[in-house]
């Protein structure tokens, strides 16, 4: 959830993560959170439904590695599985440079 002051352009001072409500902001720079967002179209049940929630560096891989669980599960004896719990990568687009930046996969 980002929280803002209130002004002539909103300005977000904050974001709190929608999981477990920690802060996201380090206090030295800006807030360091992911965000999973959804618009939902015709055709779903929820058409016309969107949602946007940001969680916190721990709570994010948290969610990437109960994503990656249920996948396995999926196809845990198939010769495939072994190698979704090993991916380190999943869900990533882009990898982090040598200067810190980040670079294309």
């Amino acid at each position: 959830m980002k929280v803002t002051q209130a002004g002539e352009h909103d300005m977000a001072i904050d974001v709190i993560c929608d999981v477990c409500g920690v802060s996201t902001w380090d206090g030295a720079g800006e807030p360091q959170y992911g965000t999973m967002h959804t618009s939902w179209g015709k055709g779903s049940a929820h058409c016309g439904q969107e949602y946007e929630l940001h969680l916190c560096e721990r709570c994010f891989f948290s969610q990437i590695a109960e994503m990656k669980r249920a996948r396995w599960l999926a196809v845990m004896f198939d010769q495939e599985g072994d190698a979704i719990l090993g991916d380190d990568a999943y869900g990533r687009i882009r990898a982090p440079t040598s200067d810190g930046g980040s670079g294309n996969t």
